[in-house]
């Protein structure tokens, strides 16, 4: 079995991944994992001629100004804790990286500016906009102690979007003059959500709720005017488009977005549907007509398309191509809604492998919580899949993808509702005949839900897979930085007093399922000493569980082998408990 589950498990992590990141001077600038770690790669128009631009697993990339040959991206500096500097490579990787003079900190939004960078970072007592050049240092233009995101910029004007009225329901839009140094809060209504503004010269093109359902609006700076985006073609109206996966503007001064349908991603130009094979589209830019696109789904790992200038053609430039036994031990993927305790309508998807149904099933629990699952490349459920498991996968109320009345109503009651939700998912699946037992997993929020879950209904669960979680939300919150103190502040409501009821560790003795711990050893999002603490209650108790900690590793992966370190003791618990034998 071992064996088995290794094999599997290395076909999948080592599967290279190809993300575009934007255009510097004819070349795409794209981030890759095809050296098993995160790096920034660049090559010509038609995915010739690559070059490796960065030796260091990188954190974030700026997308690049295609009329020079900067590469901005930042590197963690700290084992894994997210405390990052940033370097200034070029487009062809043939000179020594530049490095900002800065405090590191933790980047919340990483934009290239001229010849230089604009970024936001964290630090243990605030959130601010910074400024700096190659050979130069970092300057603090502005800091708040409220959660805002860098998202854009245009000459002497940087852009971006956060809490900034301090309401956990509502986000609004920043305006920064770099010349006059003024710090502008704008947003179309109070209360409504404004997502992250792209700007054109003076314009802002961004998301908003404010008449109701989202939809993309553009707003002139200079004459105070906001509208409805504007587009040439219709094609978008035929769909019933639920959010929007991203957006942004072309050379020329065309809106692209990519709109999100039953947990899928259409694109669209000009308000003209773009063809390009199923699954979820992540990002586009567009040179000379032609468009480039990042593409991926449950049975494809992300690769980079080009797609023609009349838009109905879209071929793989820089292709990942997944084996074939993996590929061969998918079953059907579905997408479909369930009701919840009270009449909500939960959007979900099944990923069938091949083996017999009803059979041993996975609830997986996604992270965020303000994420989703979408037939997107998912390395967790690949591997489960590969492995023999049919997968459940809700997008519980809190999800994006859905709206954002749907993601509100995670707010002021994590571990509640959305809970219930995945209660009702397992429901679901015996009730369909998937499932003969059902365990629970998930990573970072996911994680949190499975320490709650195997607590609060411990009778439901054949065994559980915490990723990354949290156990105890009084003690995360003392341990965060700034911006993780917000978070907890803001996913509560401001509600303290819900901290205990939605912490597992005052709930320890009830667990009745194994349960298997997975941790990385440097995470500040959800760190580690609660986790130790939790661990410690369940041997004093007698617990059934094994508990694995990655070293030198922090929240985020960006070494392929992280990857290994969580899911393959995952997958050998998970085969041991559900009863997996060699056959499967």
């Amino acid at each position: 079995m071992y064996g088995r589950v290794l094999s599997r498990l290395q076909k999948i992590i080592r599967t290279p991944q190809y993300t575009l990141v934007g255009i510097s001077m004819d070349r795409l600038i794209y981030v890759s994992t095809e050296e098993g770690i995160v790096s920034v790669w660049s090559s010509n128009l038609n995915g010739g001629d690559r070059r490796k631009i960065t030796k260091e697993r990188i954190m974030n990339t700026a997308r690049p100004n295609r009329e020079n040959n900067l590469v901005v991206y930042s590197v963690d500096v700290s084992r894994g804790r997210e405390l990052q500097k940033i370097f200034f490579g070029d487009n062809l990787g043939e000179k020594e990286p530049d490095i900002l003079e800065m405090e590191p900190v933790r980047i919340l939004g990483l934009l290239q500016h001229d010849k230089g960078v604009v970024y936001t970072g964290s630090s243990d007592i605030d959130i601010a906009l910074y400024i700096g050049e190659p050979g130069g240092k970092a300057e603090k233009l502005y800091s708040s102690d409220k959660i805002f995101f860098s998202t854009d910029s245009w000459h002497k004007v940087v852009v971006g979007h956060g809490l900034l009225e301090g309401n956990p329901r509502s986000s609004e839009i920043f305006i920064y003059d770099l010349d006059t140094g003024q710090f502008e809060v704008y947003t179309p209504k109070r209360g409504s959500v404004n997502g992250p503004p792209k700007i054109y010269n003076s314009t802002l093109l961004f998301t908003s709720n404010y008449q109701g359902k989202t939809n993309l609006y553009t707003y002139d700076i200079d004459k105070d005017l906001l509208e409805p985006a504007k587009f040439l073609y219709d094609d978008y109206l035929k769909h019933d488009i639920k959010d929007y996966v991203n957006y942004g503007w072309t050379e020329t001064g065309k809106i692209w977005f990519i709109g999100k349908t039953r947990g899928r991603g259409i694109v669209f130009y000009d308000g003209q549907e773009v063809k390009h094979p199923r699954g979820t589209p992540t990002y586009l830019e567009e040179h000379r007509g032609v468009l480039y696109l990042t593409l991926s789904s449950f049975k494809s790992p992300p690769s980079i398309y080009r797609i023609t200038p009349d838009r109905q053609e879209a071929s793989p430039i820089i292709s990942s191509i997944l084996d074939d036994e993996i590929k061969e031990a998918f079953g059907e993927t579905i997408f479909l809604k369930y009701k919840s305790f009270d009449e909500l309508e939960i959007p979900c998807f099944i990923i069938e492998s091949k083996s017999p149904k009803p059979g041993p099933t996975i609830l997986y629990v996604h992270g965020g919580p303000w994420s989703e699952v979408a037939d997107s490349w998912n390395i967790s459920i690949a591997s489960l899949v590969a492995n023999g498991f049919h997968v459940v996968a809700p997008n519980f109320r809190g999800s994006t993808g859905y709206g954002e009345e749907f993601r509100l109503l995670d707010i002021g009651d994590p571990g509640g509702g959305d809970l219930k939700d995945i209660v009702y998912a397992r429901k679901y699946a015996f009730e369909e005949g998937i499932a003969d037992k059902v365990a629970i997993m998930g990573y970072s929020y996911g994680g949190f839900m499975t320490f709650l879950a195997t607590v609060k209904e411990p009778e439901l669960w054949s065994c559980g897979v915490a990723g990354a979680g949290i156990t105890d939300w009084s003690e995360v919150y003392e341990l965060g930085d700034a911006v993780f103190k917000m978070f907890v502040e803001v996913l509560f409501d401001g509600k303290r007093e819900l901290w205990k009821d939605r912490s597992a560790i005052h709930y320890v003795e009830k667990l009745k399922s194994p349960l298997c711990i997975l941790h990385p050893q440097n995470d500040t999002r959800t760190p580690l000493r609660p986790v130790l603490k939790y661990a410690l209650k369940l041997s004093e108790l007698g617990k059934t569980f094994e508990m694995h900690i990655a070293p030198d590793m922090g929240h985020i992966l960006t070494r392929m082998d992280d990857a290994m370190k969580i899911l393959y003791p995952a997958l050998i618990f998970l085969s041991k408990h559900m009863n997996m034998n060699d056959s499967d």
